[in-house]
């Protein structure tokens, strides 16, 4: 059992208190402000994230546990490992034994897996590699066998997206539009019949044309829910701004790669080569942004300095997410809810990580 106090931040409150905990937390308490020094947060949601630390989703299960011990370091207590678009075969020898992962999740920071594509818009790949496939049931229901999908990103345009779409939603799925071309009624039509987010929003997307409406168009005027990445390469500060107004439950992911937190040079993941040139991360000879190398630590940081409160960061980092997915004891510190924690020092830097209750970077 383990007992910390000081300035504890929710996305809805902040209070000084004290927390005991094991797996769960036990008794939360207000106490006098002895501690302004510390602040406990919960611990980070990302919802899309490719590896790090050169190791990548589409490595296999290994490097999967790699990358998910390497952004545990930087604070995510939860996280969904994401594929690039690629072939059946590719995709479920990926992921072939994801579920053992899974049966000791209390171990690690592992939920499920994101599956981005492979029902994208071939047009609009990105950084994605050309391996677009045309929306398919039997897809999902094998991959299902093998790993627990929680989010599928699909563009909704392509023929059998309607069953596919369907589909997910029966099975309790979340369904993300990105790397689309749909216009702004296919997506409301979809809309009004499903519970829909938004994969790395601005991105790899049709735009707000005043006249051509697309999807950032929905997003902004009806969505709920939306990703976006706050490296600031990838979307401005004031369009992640105008995004938040927009979109009530906006979070937060890192769309990392393997080439995070490694040095400079080019690298090779999933048949895509790219260069990391510091913080940015670009196809190899070309200019096209092909994830990034943040964590969700330094997401958390640049968006209080765009002067989002500490309880916006941790509603945009955390809360938000967790209620995404409907993991309603994620994301927030309350009696009964998993002690996935972090403590922070008053300049925002990371002391401690509790993962289920048990400090891991001792």
């Amino acid at each position: 059992m383990n007992k910390i106090s000081g300035k504890i931040i929710n996305h809805n409150e902040s209070f000084f208190g004290e927390l005991v905990f094991d797996e769960n937390f036990i008794e939360i308490s207000k106490i006098s402000s002895h501690d302004q020094e510390q602040i406990i947060i919960p611990g980070f949601v990302d919802l899309h994230c490719h590896g790090g630390m050169n190791h990548d989703t589409m490595q296999g299960i290994a490097s999967i546990k790699k990358m998910s011990e390497f952004h545990l370091l930087s604070g995510t207590t939860t996280l969904l490992p994401t594929t690039w678009t690629n072939t059946f075969d590719k995709t479920f020898e990926t992921l072939d034994g994801f579920n053992d992962i899974l049966l000791n999740n209390g171990s690690n920071n592992i939920l499920g897996v994101h599956l981005e594509g492979p029902f994208i818009n071939p047009a609009k790949l990105g950084a994605q590699p050309p391996f677009a496939q045309t929306p398919s049931i039997k897809f999902i229901q094998e991959i299902e066998k093998i790993a627990k999908v929680k989010i599928v990103t699909i563009a909704p345009e392509l023929n059998g997206s309607d069953q596919v779409i369907d589909y997910l939603s029966n099975q309790n799925i979340k369904i993300q539009f990105g790397h689309s071309l749909a216009d702004y009624s296919c997506c409301k039509s979809i809309m009004s019949k499903y519970s829909v987010g938004f994969t790395h929003l601005y991105n790899a997307m049709s735009g707000n044309d005043h006249r051509n409406p697309g999807v950032l168009t929905a997003a902004l005027n009806d969505g709920e829910y939306a990703e976006i990445i706050c490296d600031l390469h990838h979307v401005s500060e004031p369009a992640i701004k105008i995004a938040h107004k927009c979109i009530p439950k906006l979070y937060a992911i890192t769309d990392s790669i393997g080439a995070a937190g490694m040095p400079n040079g080019l690298y090779d993941f999933a048949n895509v080569s790219i260069e990391k040139k510091d913080d940015l991360i670009v196809l190899k000879d070309t200019s096209t942004l092909a994830g990034s190398v943040i964590n969700m630590h330094s997401t958390f940081i640049n968006l209080y300095k765009m002067n989002f409160s500490l309880q916006e960061a941790v509603a945009m980092t955390s809360y938000n997410a967790a209620q995404y997915i409907n993991e309603n004891d994620l994301g927030i510190i309350e009696l009964n809810a998993k002690a996935n924690i972090l403590v922070l020092d008053k300049n925002l830097n990371l002391k401690e990580i509790y993962l289920n209750g048990k400090k891991i970077n001792e």
